[in-house]
């Protein structure tokens, strides 16, 4: 489909074959996303002409091939004729994954639901943005390039590029925004430029574009989006399941696309739960309350099993990345679920740490604890510290966002890991329970 404009005369039909060639391209290096690709809809816009030869000229504000968050890809023939097919085909995939990873309605620049923008303030293609809205677009480009990266497919020359910029991998767009603003700052001190300023378009920032008039009626509707993600997403996991490679990335949103939607609370009680009644399995003999068998021997006070009640410690994460207050309201949280298994009034154990661990506080009630500390975090030495405790506990429940390593080998002990927000990992020889950073006090939605 394409916008009724008018056109250079000669030229649609080059620029459609350009574009039906760099499609092939993108859907045979990246297979899984292919149904992704072609759903791109291309929308050819009015070409500027040579004044001498009325060939079209190529716009640099157009060399990203923008796209909107209706699928629209935006074509300007001059760039598109200039550019080759293998680099048209990768920005296909560029653009699939801004629009995949929705990164338009995660952006900090977006408007407000039903904010109504003046024609005349939105922006054109390649226009000076403001600073977060650049840095959003590089921060983006940095969460998708480094995928396509890890296909061996290498970005042009300009593009934001997390290897070669001596950044971490894996990260998501949220993670590299602070990381560019410091390295762009360091960059500048040395007369360099972090990397050029392109522009995907609306589908990376949410603001739309001048040359976005085609109007509801074009692209793909809610609905569409919401069944092409899906079917990506089962693709990618059954690609998964027949042990294909893929990008760490891809796999993530695919497994958290598919994810049902969970109760937090029923999920992190279930949990924690289940760590309580696994070191709490281990019975004894008790000479405390005679055995119920006891009748059936002469002279003999047989002792009766009991169940050991389970020492456990938590380790609060307090480098300053989690806010106070959603760390208390988890607190009470998890000490509620503690108390409901183990006893109410029972003392417990927790310490905060960040890149070092504090001192340990004994407390009745959550809030009692002090939350204290900032800065970085390890918590190799958190778990470290839990281990070196005597008695040493049978349960470690973490607080935490996620952004920290970890130990390489499990420890001796149960762990459970509250893992705060939607960034943040946890190693694979811990339970998890996932919890939203904006969690809402108990008994609000």
């Amino acid at each position: 489909m394409t916008a009724d404009r008018p056109r250079a005369p000669g030229y649609e039909d080059a620029v459609r074959a350009r574009i039906a060639a760099a499609r092939l391209w993108a859907a045979h290096r990246a297979p899984y996303l292919a149904s992704a690709v072609f759903a791109l809809n291309t929308v050819i816009l009015e070409p500027a002409l040579d004044e001498d030869t009325g060939a079209p000229v190529a716009d640099p504000g157009f060399r990203a091939f923008p796209a909107d968050t209706r699928w629209n890809l935006y074509v300007e023939p001059g760039t598109a004729l200039a550019t080759p097919v293998e680099e048209a085909g990768w920005w296909m995939l560029h653009q699939v994954g801004h629009l995949v990873r929705g990164h338009a309605a995660r952006s900090p620049v977006r408007p407000e639901p039903g904010h109504e923008v003046s024609t005349a303030r939105l922006p054109a293609a390649g226009a000076v943005r403001d600073e977060e809205a650049h840095r959003w677009n590089q921060a983006a480009d940095a969460e998708i390039n480094d995928d396509l990266e890890a296909e061996e497919l290498r970005g042009p020359v300009g593009v934001v590029s997390p290897a070669e910029l001596g950044l971490p991998a894996h990260r998501t767009a949220e993670e590299y925004v602070p990381m560019l603003d410091v390295l762009a700052s360091a960059m500048g001190r040395g007369g360099r430029a972090l990397a050029e300023a392109i522009d995907c378009g609306s589908g990376v920032d949410g603001q739309e574009r001048t040359y976005e008039d085609g109007g509801p009626g074009e692209g793909l509707t809610r609905l569409d989006r919401e069944l092409l993600e899906r079917s990506i997403a089962a693709g990618i996991q059954d690609r998964i399941s027949a042990r294909g490679e893929l990008p760490s990335g891809w796999r993530r949103w695919a497994e958290e696309r598919l994810r049902p939607s969970v109760n937090w609370r029923a999920r992190l009680g279930a949990v924690i739960r289940r760590g309580l009644s696994t070191v709490a399995g281990q019975v004894d003999f008790s000479y405390r309350r005679p055995s119920r068998r006891a009748g059936a021997y002469a002279g003999i006070v047989p002792p009766s099993m009991v169940r050991a009640v389970p020492d456990t410690v938590l380790v609060i994460d307090t480098s300053g990345s989690v806010t106070k207050d959603v760390l208390s309201r988890l607190l009470a949280e998890v000490t509620g679920i503690i108390d409901g298994v183990a006893g109410p009034g029972r003392r417990l154990r927790a310490f905060c740490c960040d890149v070092h661990p504090h001192p340990v506080q004994v407390v009745r009630r959550a809030s009692d604890i002090e939350l204290v500390g900032g800065g970085g975090t390890d918590m190799r030495a958190g778990i470290a510290t839990a281990m070196a405790l005597r008695p040493r506990p049978d349960l470690v429940v973490v607080l935490t966002d996620g952004e920290t390593p970890w130990p390489e080998q499990r420890p001796p002990a149960q762990v459970v890991v509250c893992l705060i927000g939607d960034g943040g990992h946890a190693p694979g020889w811990a339970s998890v329970a996932r919890i939203p950073q904006g969690m809402p006090a108990k008994g609000e939605t």
